[in-house]
């Protein structure tokens, strides 16, 4: 199934991913892409991920007009700005027996599209570990699996791996989100929050130079593309997300703050 959901809420986006991620794993759902936005700016946290810990600031946060959610997926946070969130909701492939396997099923599709549209990607090697002083970003560790445009990281990945089925989500920014993430987090003064931003965003990828002219929409349809040559998906079936089930859930996911955090 295919969702070209255009911008949605932040909870709606999460709650839906988990929603289908169980009815896969029941056995009840066909696999899914879904490509979508965020209709204000947003935070995402590895479900796992202390806010505290890793000093996400909400108070920060509600000032600024951004909200934070926890993903049903791991990894760590994520500004979400300008850009593009994939999900892939799927069973379990015969072939992948370990995380890193499922990892490369979805990395080989993106490599697939995304050199449709003569980008330098390419796919990251062995695990480069943050430091702890950049530990709460996503993309200040690189990991196997994951996309990288001209050398930087590209597309950050997160995975929730249940017995038969997985959940992938992966956010491809379109600009340098590194400055609005460090506005998130409590920094002791403003020149320590300007070198963190500025060693983040020196390990991702040089976007103004290889995107500048990229239509997203063309980014979309590359994508899709590499899904279908990739795994030979011949017809995408449309996602229907009228369930009275789903909007139980998602209303469940707003109202709880381990999911939503902050919802300004």
């Amino acid at each position: 199934m295919l969702d070209l959901a255009g911008d949605q809420a932040p909870w709606w986006n999460m709650a839906l991913d988990r929603w289908l991620l169980r009815r896969c794993e029941a056995g009840d759902a066909l696999p899914v892409l879904r490509l979508y936005g965020w209709d204000r700016p947003t935070v995402t946290l590895g479900r796992h991920q202390d806010p505290e810990a890793d000093r996400i600031d909400l108070t920060r946060c509600r000032r600024l007009g951004v909200s934070v959610v926890r993903r049903p997926t791991g990894g760590r946070a994520v500004y979400h700005g300008r850009g593009l969130t994939y999900a892939v909701v799927a069973p379990i492939p015969r072939d992948a027996g370990t995380v890193a396997d499922t990892y490369r099923w979805v990395a080989t599709a993106l490599l697939d599209g995304l050199r449709d549209l003569g980008l330098p990607v390419t796919e990251l090697g062995r695990h480069k570990g943050a430091d702890a002083a950049m530990r709460a970003a996503c993309y200040a560790a690189p990991s196997a699996g994951e996309v990288a445009l001209a050398g930087g990281k590209w597309i950050g990945s997160a995975q929730r791996r249940l017995r038969r089925a997985f959940l992938q989500h992966g956010s491809i920014p379109l600009r340098d989100d590194s400055e609005p993430l460090a506005a998130c987090l409590d920094f002791p003064d403003e020149p320590t929050r300007q070198r963190w931003a500025a060693a983040l965003s020196a390990r991702t990828a040089p976007l103004v130079q290889h995107l500048g002219k990229i239509d997203p929409q063309a980014l979309i349809a590359a994508i899709q593309r590499g899904f279908e040559r990739r795994h030979r998906i011949p017809r995408w079936q449309p996602l229907d997300t009228r369930s009275p089930e789903l909007a139980e859930a998602v209303a469940t996911y707003c109202a709880d703050p381990h999911w939503t955090l902050l919802a300004p």
